[in-house]
């Protein structure tokens, strides 16, 4: 048996969230596309199909693109807590990436638990922790990620700046089974960190 144990952000789990929302808008583009070529008419048929393509795609995505995000959640917790990581106090699951990150996959280079607590924000996973300070920090507000041009998320951006450098913390809720719901819980979680922070109210 091998002694490295897979990570929960597998390469698995972010290509079949992608690849299982492709099966339900390929097959009704491509029926589209043959229809409209082969009668060479735009207006009809494959019109039709492809419209039924982009509505099946976008709530396949919203339904299918966080695949086996409860099951992520409670490994990685399972997980931090047998390494002995504190995850008290208020947490919430979290995709992250940093701002250089770039994948044609998937917006999260990685997954773990954004914990909120008096005086700083911690992010934890298999992989990193990333400590902000409180005092440091001078914006929360939203920024576009790959979910937004489908309406279906966007990154909660916490910015700070330690001595002349500027940090930004960029993440995306995963507390809820679909995208739709986690861009809702993002308005939730925005209004907390700005309450959180007195300057910022």
């Amino acid at each position: 048996m091998p002694l490295v144990a897979v990570t929960v952000w597998s390469t698995r789990r972010k290509w079949l969230g992608n690849l299982i929302p492709a099966v339900f808008w390929l097959p009704p583009a491509v029926a589209g596309i043959y229809q409209i070529a082969a009668k060479g008419q735009l207006i009809g048929l494959g019109l039709w199909l492809l419209i039924a393509s982009t509505v099946l795609g976008w709530l396949a995505v919203n339904f299918f693109g966080f695949f086996e995000n409860a099951k992520m959640r409670a490994s990685l917790e399972r997980i931090l807590t047998t390494e002995g990581k504190s995850l008290a106090g208020e947490k919430v699951f979290v995709g992250f990436a940093t701002p250089k990150y770039s994948s044609m996959l998937d917006a999260h280079e990685d997954v773990g638990f954004l914990r909120i607590l008096s005086d700083k924000l911690i992010f934890v996973s298999e992989s990193r922790t990333i400590e902000i300070q409180k005092a440091d920090v001078h914006g929360v507000r939203f920024r576009p990620n790959v979910h937004s041009v489908l309406l279906l998320g966007r990154w909660v951006s916490v910015e700070a700046k330690v001595g002349d450098q500027q940090i930004r913390l960029l993440v995306e809720p995963r507390e809820k089974p679909t995208l739709v719901g986690n861009r809702f819980y993002g308005k939730k979680l925005l209004a907390t960190l700005r309450a959180w922070v007195p300057t910022l109210k």
